[in-house]
């Protein structure tokens, strides 16, 4: 006797064996985004959003995501500032959850628009979970409106949807479906293109009527929701003149495609062939990037590993559920699904095509985001064409296995670089801390190239605010970081000529007696170093960081902290190793405090810490010289010449200065005259 079908099982409702998919894209949601992502700090737009929520709060975020994100997104930062204060941990935790949550949406659309292809929909949103085009999960808070309003579209969709098959709860579900339409497009532009792919959801869910029915009632159904979006594309399209200010420029160009002319049409044909391309199959190249294979770094291992453990876990657990309820993948459906996914991909991207927009052409490391809304389509591309060409189940999900375990090793990957970022980050703001507890307001920092990956001038100026208390009134910030000549005519600027910068709503006045010149390689061995005219001719200074040392003016920085850096920003302070102790002798030598500068000495050496760069020896051997320990002296300064770097005029630069200045004794003659043997001194 065939046993009579259930509710769940009529109305296509997910019974419990139908979970497996979302348990395993909430198991991959949480690895990558939030367990490998949780130990990460701030990343380039993170800074903006922190530094004015942090200082003026709601009428900061107001100020700035006018500039930047739209006039009404300001309450939602507002409101997860409010929730979730401002560690970074939290904002990675929330951020996960929301990508999780859009996808499961997705999910729960694709079981009503294929009801009975189980895995095929299940795949569809484990890859959608996960697809490698977009790596900038790390950006949590600037991507947290993204993903909210990403959230806000997929339940709006899976509104409308539901409404097809509740008749009874049609207009409430269709009118929440049209609130959320409205709400989206209202604080973002991102996914303005997927709601030109409503009617083909509607087409879909409407197969049981004939062709001519079928498309009449496609259109009736969904005209109110592309009435909502030409009237957001004639709103959006003339932001610029109703708030006098518009980062994407005008959407205008929808209006004058009609007379284009041929060449422009050609380049915006050739924009698309070679997005599209770049967006379905090229992140599948970059997850076998060569350079995985460094099995010198133990990193490596936890890739390699979480690679394996998911391919392994998604292919038994996708099969073992195949078992359990079959598969009722309908003929033609695989193909359907993969042609429907392309033409969302061309549809949420064409928008960006029209204003412009270039994801393979600009810097395709920021350009990605444009992709976030052809994500859904590119994975049902991919799930559907391995249905179609892959004829046994078993194979389908060892292929897709594959696939899913690649796109764990990308996103494992992107976690490895931006922790490097935040380590030299945390190093950075940490030694300059040391060196410089105290900033005068209105100083300029200024480094002889970027010192900081997947961050950026602007964001490091609005960090370093971050580090320090705000003394000015906004929009005026108090601080300010600047790379080589950007943004600078430096002849000028050094005649005295005072200099403007604005961004995001922030302005900074800069002039060049309020100047501090550093320079941060890590990288190579080196401390966060304040330039000094003392260390002009050391070894590797480059052009841009001499000229800035000519007019770097270290009295800027003074020696008592005002306030720490905020602990739920920075985190808590750092194991001291050897640049705590170079940039606090350093600070003291710039005070003349000599006794301090040989205690901090004496505490380095019984931890057992020493320099990689002779160079940062210089105060040690200064502050022995001037208590008249000239041995001591002495015997630093050969410790340095057989380090990194030398710089010999750098040192007999020191110990003639030390000739000038200090009192005559028997000791300091002696030092006087071995060094001079020692580094052959010019007189």
């Amino acid at each position: 006797m065939t046993r009579p079908r259930s509710l769940a099982q009529k109305l296509g409702t997910p019974g419990l064996a139908d979970w497996t998919g979302p348990g395993l894209i909430l198991a991959v949601c949480v690895f990558c985004f939030g367990i490998l992502l949780s130990r990460l700090g701030y990343f380039q737009d993170d800074w903006h959003h922190v530094f004015f929520a942090y200082w003026e709060g709601a009428e900061g975020l107001k100020r700035f995501l006018l500039t930047d994100r739209g006039p009404f997104a300001w309450p939602v930062y507002a409101g997860f500032f409010g929730l979730l204060g401002f560690s970074p941990s939290a904002w990675h935790w929330s951020l996960m959850l929301l990508r999780f949550l859009t996808v499961l949406m997705f999910w729960l659309s694709a079981r009503i628009l294929w009801p009975g292809a189980r895995s095929l929909a299940a795949w569809i949103g484990l890859l959608f979970s996960i697809y490698p085009i977009f790596t900038l999960q790390p950006l949590a808070v600037a991507y947290t409106l993204h993903w909210s309003m990403y959230l806000v579209f997929m339940v709006s969709l899976l509104l409308m949807l539901e409404a097809q098959r509740r008749p009874r709860l049609v207009l409430v579900l269709s009118a929440g479906a049209l609130v959320l339409e409205v709400l989206h497009l209202g604080l973002i532009e991102y996914f303005a293109g997927l709601e030109l792919a409503r009617p083909l959801f509607l087409w879909i869910t409407l197969r049981h009527l004939e062709p001519r029915d079928r498309l009449r009632r496609t259109a009736r159904l969904a005209w109110p929701y592309l009435l909502i979006l030409l009237l957001y594309a004639v709103y959006r399209s003339s932001y610029g003149m109703i708030f006098g200010f518009d980062r994407f420029g005008t959407l205008a160009a929808l209006a004058e495609l009609g007379r284009l002319p041929f060449k422009q049409l050609q380049g915006i044909l050739q924009v698309a062939l070679q997005d599209l391309v770049y967006v379905i199959m090229s992140p599948w190249h970059a997850a076998v990037e060569p350079a995985l294979l460094d099995l010198s770094r133990p990193s490596t291992y936890l890739i390699l590993g979480s690679m394996g453990a998911f391919a392994v876990l998604a292919y038994w657990a996708m099969t073992r559920a195949d078992r359990s309820r079959g598969e009722f993948t309908g003929p033609g459906q695989p193909r359907q699904v993969m042609i429907t996914g392309f033409v969302i991909v061309i549809l949420s991207l064409l928008p960006f095509w029209l204003a412009g927009f270039s994801i393979y052409q600009k810097n395709q490391l920021w350009s990605e985001r444009l992709a976030l809304a052809a994500m859904p389509g590119a994975s049902m591309v991919v799930v559907g064409g391995v249905f179609a060409l892959v004829g046994r189940s078993s194979r389908r999900h060892l292929v897709l296995s594959a696939l899913l375990g690649l796109a764990v090793g990308l996103q494992a990957q992107t976690a490895r670089s931006f922790q490097a970022s935040w380590d030299k980050q945390r190093q950075f703001y940490w030694q300059l801390n040391w060196r410089a507890p105290s900033l005068q307001p209105g100083t300029l920092i200024v480094a002889d190239e970027e010192i900081l990956f997947y961050m950026g001038i602007y964001p490091t100026s609005f960090a370093i605010n971050m580090l320090y208390p705000q003394l000015t009134s906004p929009p005026l910030a108090s601080y300010w970081f600047n790379a080589g000549f950007e943004h600078m005519n430096f002849d000028k600027f050094a005649a005295g000529d005072p200099d403007q910068f604005e961004k995001y709503g922030a302005t900074f006045a800069a002039a060049v007696d309020n100047v501090v010149a550093i320079t941060f390689e890590p990288g190579s061995g080196q401390c966060l170093w304040v330039l000094r005219q003392e260390v002009a001719n050391a070894r590797g200074l480059s052009q841009a960081a001499q000229t800035w040392l000519s007019v770097s003016n270290v009295t800027r920085i003074q020696d008592r902290p005002q306030n720490a850096p905020p602990r739920d920003v920075f985190g808590a302070e750092p194991e001291r190793t050897w640049c705590y102790y170079f940039e606090k002798a350093d600070l003291a030598r710039q005070y003349q405090d000599w006794d301090e500068v040989e205690s901090l000495w004496q505490r380095a050496q019984a931890a057992g810490l020493r320099p990689e760069n002779g160079l940062e020896l210089l105060p040690f051997i200064e502050a022995s010289a001037r208590t008249g320990a000239w041995q001591e002296a002495q015997a630093i300064t050969r410790q340095a010449q057989v380090m990194p770097d030398r710089s010999t005029s750098a040192f007999c630069e020191l110990w003639r200065e030390l000739a000038r200045s200090t009192a005559y004794s028997v000791g300091r003659g002696q030092a006087l005259g071995s060094i001079q043997d020692d580094l052959a001194c010019a007189p």
